[in-house]
């Protein structure tokens, strides 16, 4: 019987570790297939400290990877004219504020502190992501809807969102599919409320799907005020 469960948990950590493998190699050449410039060293080194600090830090590391493949192609040498600077493209104040500086570790670690600051603020993913790409203060009145920029920049998360979560749990079974919003009955009163606590790393994204008004009126670019 002891030898029986023995093996039992010996299969359960050989299954563990293969598709912890299995998942690293999938995610690498996803990252190689949207930027070919990329070697299969920096390529595992993005990986590898995604992971680290999305433990680090409590936070969903497909979320991250998510915004990254958004934010730049996986590409650490990006710059917005805004100013906005390699793989998560932090603002120079976001380097001063997160102490962190724009290695690719860096850039990393001081993304995965900015949407976890951010999404204990809000307690919300898709307010979150209004946070990074547009800054908080478009929150109010759900200013954000007008803006087009960032209403594309959701649409487009929450299409990466599940190419990559199949791709980095590989045959793990996921009960989620979408992240998940509904602006219909946002006021005001809810970006003041206070910190909620995140339940898990993953769950709490998988039980929600981004969604939200479609023929939103263009207006100006939210990026200048990104915090």
């Amino acid at each position: 019987m002891k030898n029986k469960i023995v093996r039992f948990f010996l299969i359960i950590l050989i299954l563990s570790i293969y598709n912890s493998f299995s998942a690293e190699k999938e995610i690498i050449q996803y990252m190689k297939s949207h930027n070919p410039k990329l070697s299969n060293e920096e390529a595992q080194h993005i990986y590898k400290n995604v992971v680290y600090y999305s433990n680090e830090y409590d936070f969903d590391p497909v979320m991250v990877l998510s915004v990254m493949k958004t934010e730049s192609h996986f590409k650490h040498s990006t710059v917005s004219t805004a100013g906005a600077k390699g793989l998560l493209q932090l603002m120079p104040f976001n380097f001063k504020e997160f102490k962190v500086n724009n290695t690719i570790e860096g850039n990393i670690k001081g993304g995965v502190m900015h949407l976890k600051r951010d999404y204990e603020k809000t307690g919300d993913i898709v307010k979150t992501l209004v946070c990074y790409n547009a800054g908080c203060g478009r929150l109010k009145n759900s200013r954000w809807l007008k803006i087009k920029e960032t209403t594309d920049y959701i649409t487009k998360i929450n299409s990466i969102y599940p190419e990559i979560q199949s791709l980095y749990y590989g045959n793990t079974k996921s009960t989620g599919k979408k992240i998940t919003i509904n602006t219909e009955d946002k006021d005001e009163a809810e970006y003041t409320k206070k910190p909620v606590k995140i339940l898990t790393k993953q769950e709490k994204f998988q039980k929600n799907k981004i969604a939200f008004k479609r023929n939103i009126p263009e207006a100006e670019g939210g990026e200048n005020e990104k915090n």
